[in-house]
């Protein structure tokens, strides 16, 4: 018998990679800077790995999918569309965090490392096509995270938010890893697609690594459904979906601003990137029981995360549930379990990602020193001492808000429509509602910069320039994006292909 050594396709993983070597050779190149030395050239050494990543994953755009590494990844206009969304977060989160490293005196070498190596987790979530693989990347995301948001090891909150994040995530890591064991018991593999022909021998995901000669037809039982429901927390937890959200607003304001920026938009991202990856791939004949448990958790998720939000009198904190909120809503896309719901969900991330990096923007821009300014009250005035930052401030509010015509009122709108047209017309409705209840409280901030005399004592610096240049581009995104969302949305269909 001749043994055959498995081909390396590393085409496939061409931005992992890249992104990799980047977070290497900043540790290295750090080894050789002076303690005084500037953060800048390590800065732009990241952003450069950036910038040759997401040239490597456009460069992959447009080939036929193909699972690479006996099926544990795959290499397909839906990886490359979250990949260069995790590229652009990383990118400006690089941004933003740069005047915070000299403030805090954080150590900029492992800083940028840490979220180059975050981002490599991000992208084997949205290319997994193995649990294994999802739980590699998640771990790998989540570990550089919990150190991240410690980073302020001067804070106390910043360094209890870590200690909070990392227990809570230890334990639903373990509920993930369990989940993938019971689908493994039940199915005979972790493959995404061989779990789909055990479930269904009719599955055609063969692409996904799983031939005609793998397991088959294995009877779907009550082992299985508990594996499903162990996924449910673990991926859950990092999505921030009710009941698994309890971490997000502790660490969410104890986590330095630009992480927690990160963190909202980028974890988030990449755990909706791998949730509808999995679901739909390994268990579509599953989905008339997790769909209701999904829709029940996205229902609950919108009213907690909104309702909870009003009370807050932090800025971050009521980002922060409003944020959980924003999780139910892009869980209602996957719900749907349909081309409309997928695209919509790859659209609503884009807009989300948007305008509430915005809004972080301009969180960062008004502190004196790295955690000022973080009352909602401090923004009484605002538009009389800073009325672009003013204006900028209450475009992100209105379209976190669903106001026409915003990228979030279009992004709402096309997801809602998913869930009409898969009969789940009262998730619809609830999600409407919801979104009645988050006008309020974004609409409270508006009020504090529009109507209310500024608070004395309270002055914010000059704005830093480049925050300032990309904050003004965020919003013009916001508005660009809800007037002509149809580039957005074709990119956002053709990598929503893998739908039956």
């Amino acid at each position: 018998m001749m043994f055959v050594l498995p081909t390396l396709e590393w085409w496939t993983i061409a931005p992992i990679v890249v992104l990799t070597l980047t977070g290497c050779l900043v540790l290295v190149v750090d080894l050789f800077r002076g303690d005084d030395a500037s953060p800048e050239p390590l800065a732009w050494l990241t952003t450069g790995g950036l910038a040759i990543a997401i040239g490597t994953s456009v460069s992959l755009w447009g080939y036929e999918a193909q699972a690479a590494f006996s099926g544990m990844v795959v290499a397909d206009n839906y990886t490359q569309y979250f990949t260069v969304l995790f590229l652009v977060i990383v990118g400006v989160t690089v941004l933003l965090s740069f005047d915070q490293l000299t403030k805090e005196d954080f150590h900029p070498g492992e800083f940028y490392s840490l979220i180059v190596f975050s981002a490599v987790g991000m992208v084997l979530m949205a290319s997994a096509a193995d649990l294994i693989m999802v739980f590699l990347g998640l771990e790998l995301l989540s570990i550089c995270l919990y150190i991240l948001t410690g980073f302020s090891r001067r804070r106390l909150e910043s360094e209890e938010a870590s200690i909070k994040y990392l227990l809570l995530g230890a334990f639903a890591s373990g509920f993930l890893l369990y989940g993938i064991a019971l689908v493994y018991g039940s199915t005979g593999s972790t493959n995404l697609g061989c779990v789909a022909r055990a479930i269904n021998p009719a599955s055609t995901f063969a692409m996904f690594g799983c031939g005609t000669g793998s397991v088959a037809g294995a009877a779907t039982s009550g082992l299985l459904l508990a594996g499903v429901a162990m996924l449910v927390v673990g991926l859950g937890f990092k999505a921030a979906v009710v009941p698994f959200h309890m971490w997000t607003p502790d660490v969410y304001e104890g986590a330095p601003t630009a992480i927690t920026a990160y963190m909202s938009v980028g974890a988030k991202a990449a755990a909706f990137a791998a949730i509808a990856r999995v679901f739909m791939i390994a268990f579509p004949t599953l989905s008339h029981d997790w769909s209701v448990i999904l829709a029940i958790l996205a229902a609950v998720t919108m009213i907690v995360g909104n309702t909870a939000a009003v009370s807050q009198q932090s800025i971050k904190r009521m980002l922060a549930y409003s944020s959980i909120a924003h999780a139910g809503y892009i869980l209602v896309a996957v719900v749907a379990a349909s081309r409309v719901g997928m695209a919509s969900l790859l659209f609503y991330t884009v807009g989300y990602t948007v305008m509430n990096l915005g809004a972080f923007m301009v969180v960062i821009l008004l502190g004196k020193r790295s955690e000022d300014h973080l009352l909602i009250s401090d923004y009484a005035g605002l538009s009389r001492r800073h009325p672009v930052l003013a204006g900028l401030m209450a475009l992100f509010m209105l379209s976190l808000a669903g106001i026409p015509p915003t990228v979030g009122f279009v992004g709402k709108f096309y997801i809602f429509t998913a869930a009409v047209q898969a009969d789940y017309a009262w998730l619809a409705v609830i999600g409407l509602l919801s979104s009645v209840i988050s006008v309020y409280y974004y609409l409270r901030v508006v009020y504090q910069m529009y109507m209310v005399d500024p608070v004395a004592g309270v002055e914010a610096v000059t704005p830093l320039r480049w925050v300032t240049v990309a904050a003004s581009v965020a919003g013009i995104a916001v508005i660009a994006l809800g007037v002509f969302p149809q580039g957005v949305l074709a990119l956002a269909s053709a990598s929503s292909t893998f739908i039956r």
